[in-house]
């Protein structure tokens, strides 16, 4: 990535092109997304200790929002990135932008989308529409998808902004049927020209999210660490036992995650509707894991809950939610991986094996026994999936290998 001021002649990117690794103005970028994700996470989080579950329609609709604003900004960097100072400057506009949907983000769950969001989004897309109008002026062949993005992306954000001005009884509807236009757009935008994205890029940017996104597990981990550090009356045994649990499921997560080889799958099994799965799948797995990451922080609460206060947060009640979103995670990836991998024989038996685990941890913590101990039983149900993805992959790349 080299500092060059002068504007260079856009063009598409190769697909085949070795060694395409995320630029640090993606890596700059995503750390807006540090802030939205955690905004949130956070506001789920104050919910389930409501035990408000509208909170669950809420927080998928925010994270919505903000993994949109992402993804538009990922796609077209992995097709194009000219590196240049106009391109830096539209990153600069979509960065500031996103930064104002974070904002939102942060009262989305008491004032819904507001002004600010809409405003975001529509720098975001004035500076995208911009780089779009220089791949219809200066890259042959992408002029239908570079002319049905910008009339796309305008029309959008045309509507929003008067979704603004609509009666409060008719924005509710109105926002999931916008919503179902935002994920309609780019498929007919994209469906016959766009295919210059990168495999190996485009899983590194979405693996780089997915770490984001499990910081805020991080984060519910190191806030049970600190509770039990401040309250003299925890013995070293809890803060050990309890944060090591914790910290081990949000590692083997992790290790589940990244053990699927999903740039070797995406370049050996390239397909046209991959923005289909492989992008929009992802946002089920975000989703999972940054409410993974909100139930960790329940599991404190639970441990030191007032059982007459009609918020008590008990055992049982996180050790549900905690499962909820662990199978949840779970069953996205496997459905996932299933989707763009042909012939993946062990997806089935893993996710099974993974269910059972699951309602026995929550089970035994019905039961009476504590929570601690729920969760260090839970963190089977993703390692059975590591041992059986990873058989499956061995069997999966010996195909490839062999196949013309």
């Amino acid at each position: 990535m080299h500092g060059s001021l002068a504007i260079k002649t856009i063009r598409a990117r190769d697909p085949n092109e070795t060694n395409r690794t995320s630029t640090t103005l993606e890596l700059l970028f995503d750390l807006v997304y540090v802030i939205a994700v955690s905004a949130a996470a956070s506001g789920f989080y104050e919910r389930l200790g409501e035990k408000d579950f509208s909170g669950f329609l809420t927080f998928v609709v925010a994270f919505f929002i903000l993994w949109n604003a992402w993804t538009s900004f990922t796609w077209f960097a992995s097709g194009y990135d000219p590196d240049d100072l106009y391109y830096r400057l539209s990153v600069m506009l979509q960065m500031f932008g996103s930064l104002m949907i974070a904002a939102n983000i942060n009262q989305f769950f008491e004032q819904g989308l507001t002004w600010i969001g809409v405003t975001g989004y529509a720098i975001m897309r004035l500076a995208l529409c911009s780089q779009w109008w220089r791949v219809y002026q200066q890259v042959p062949g992408h002029q239908k998808v570079a002319w049905r993005s910008i009339v796309g992306l305008s029309t959008l954000q045309a509507v929003w902004i008067v979704w603004l001005f609509l009666p409060s009884s008719l924005q509710t509807p109105a926002l999931f049927v916008f919503i179902l236009a935002e994920l309609l757009m780019p498929l007919w935008a994209r469906s016959e020209q766009f295919n210059n994205w990168n495999p190996e890029h485009l899983a590194e940017r979405y693996g780089l999210l997915t770490i984001i996104v499990l910081g805020e597990g991080i984060v519910g981990v190191s806030n049970s660490i600190k509770y039990f550090m401040v309250n003299s009356e925890s013995p070293a045994s809890v803060i050990i036992v309890l944060g090591l649990s914790l910290v081990s499921l949000v590692f083997t997560l992790w290790w589940l995650y990244f053990i699927i080889p999903f740039d070797n799958i995406l370049k050996k099994e390239r397909e046209r509707f991959d923005l289909f799965l492989f992008g929009y799948g992802h946002f089920f797995v975000f989703v999972a894991i940054a409410g993974l990451g909100s139930a960790l922080n329940l599991v404190t609460d639970a441990a030191v809950a007032n059982d007459n206060s009609q918020y008590a947060v008990l055992p049982p009640y996180a050790m549900g939610i905690l499962m909820a979103m662990l199978f949840t995670f779970l069953l996205t990836l496997t459905i996932l991986r299933a989707t763009i991998c042909n012939k993946s024989s062990r997806n089935i038996v893993a996710i099974l094996l993974a269910l059972l685990i699951i309602g026995l941890s929550y089970i035994v913590v019905m039961q009476g026994v504590p929570i601690t101990y729920g969760i260090w039983l839970s963190i089977l149900a993703p390692m059975i999936m590591i041992v059986c993805f990873n058989e499956d992959n061995k069997q999966w790349l010996a195909n490839k290998s062999d196949s013309p």
